[in-house]
C-alpha cells in the first residue's frame, strides 16, 4: 500500500487521481505506485500507521523493516507536538542503526519516512515529492501551490478542447497545468507577462497573454467564446480594501457572463467566499461545488460555478 499526502480539502480530488480512499485528513491510501501525483504534496510506500499520545509511542513500534542497503530517517511533522522533526530523525535513526542497518546521511539507498499529522503517524519508505514543477522558476507574490492549481483544473472537468481563461494569471501556473494536460486554447491577463512567459516557455506550453485589465475582456473576445474560467480572485487584505475587492469581483462576474459559454464552468480560489456568494447570483451564476482547502495557516475556498 501507498500513501499520498495532499492539502486538507483536496482529498476527494487525490482519491480520484490515484483511485484510492481517504484514511485521515490530508492522507489518501492507494494500491498502485505512481511516479507523478499532481494533486499531492508527496507520497510513499506505507510500512505502518498508528495513533500516538506521546513521542515514546513512536519508538515502541515494531516496524518489521525489510530493505537492503543504507538508510536515513526523514520526518514530516504537521500539528502541535512537544518534540521536533529532528528529535524523530535522530532517535529513530539510532534505533534502526542498532538493528544492524547501515546509516548514510548524505546518499542513502533508502529513506525511512516518518509522516506525522496531529496524533497520527505513518511510517513509510522512499518518499516522492510532487509539488515542485520543473518549469516554475519565476514565482509571483501570492501565487498558488501547484497541487491547488492542478486541482482547480481537475474540478473544472477541463478537456483538451476547452478554451480556458485566467484573468489574474500572475506566473501562469493554472494555465500551464491545463496546457500540460493537453489544452491548446489558453488565455491569460496579467499586467506583468514576464514570469508567465518564462514559465510557459520552459513547460513548452503556449499561452496567449495580454496586459489588458479585467474590464477589457468583452473587447478582446467574442460573446460565449470561453468554455472554462479558472482563477484565483483577489481577496481583501492589508493592501486591498473590501470595497476594492468587491468592485473587482463584480467586474469579474460581469465580464464572465459575457465571455463564458452558456454551458461553461468557472472555478475560483478565494479567501473570501462571502464576496463570491454576494455577486455570483447577480450575474446568474450559482455555486455547485465547494471545497475548503487548508495550506499552513491559510484557508481557501475552492468554488465551482455554472449559470443558474
Amino acid at each position: 500500500m501507498f500513501i499520498a499526502a495532499t492539502l486538507e480539502g483536496l482529498e476527494s480530488i487525490t482519491e480520484q487521481e490515484v483511485k484510492g480512499k481517504t484514511i485521515s485528513k490530508g492522507r489518501v491510501q492507494f494500491s498502485k505506485e505512481k511516479d507523478v501525483i499532481k494533486s499531492a504534496l508527496f507520497s510513499y510506500q506505507l510500512v505502518k500507521e498508528f495513533e500516538f499520545k506521546k513521542e515514546q509511542d513512536i519508538y515502541k513500534q515494531d516496524l518489521k523493516l525489510n530493505f537492503k542497503g543504507s538508510f536515513r530517517v526523514d520526518c514530516n511533522r504537521e500539528g502541535s507536538h512537544k518534540f521536533s522533526s529532528q528529535d524523530i530523525r535522530q532517535t529513530l535513526g539510532e534505533l534502526i542503526y542498532k538493528k544492524g542497518f547501515k546509516v548514510n546521511i548524505k546518499n542513502p539507498e533508502n529513506i525511512i519516512f516518518v509522516d506525522i499529522k496531529d496524533n497520527k503517524c505513518f511510517i513509510g519508505l522512499n518518499p516522492k515529492f510532487h509539488t515542485k514543477r520543473f518549469y516554475r522558476i519565476r514565482n509571483t507574490l501570492g501565487s498558488i501551490n501547484a497541487s491547488i492549481a492542478y486541482s482547480m483544473i481537475f474540478l473544472a472537468e477541463t478537456k483538451k478542447s476547452d478554451k480556458v481563461l485566467d484573468p489574474f494569471c500572475t506566473d501562469g501556473i493554472i494555465l500551464i497545468e491545463a496546457g500540460l494536460l493537453g489544452c491548446k486554447d489558453l488565455y491569460g491577463l496579467t499586467q506583468d507577462t514576464k514570469n508567465a512567459s518564462i514559465n510557459a516557455k520552459l513547460a513548452k506550453v503556449k499561452i496567449n497573454l495580454n496586459k489588458e485589465s479585467l474590464e477589457w475582456i468583452d473587447t478582446k473576445f467574442e460573446n460565449g467564446f470561453m468554455t472554462k474560467i479558472i482563477t484565483k480572485i483577489i481577496s481583501p487584505s492589508k493592501k486591498i480594501s473590501k470595497s476594492i475587492a468587491e468592485e473587482i469581483t463584480k467586474e469579474f462576474f460581469y465580464q464572465s457572463k459575457y465571455v463564458l459559454n452558456k454551458k461553461g464552468i468557472i472555478v475560483i480560489l478565494t479567501q473570501n467566499k462571502e464576496i463570491i456568494e454576494k455577486f455570483a447570483p447577480e450575474f446568474e451564476f450559482k455555486i455547485i461545488n465547494f471545497l475548503e482547502v487548508k495550506q499552513g495557516d491559510l484557508i481557501y475556498s475552492l468554488l465551482k460555478l455554472k449559470r443558474s
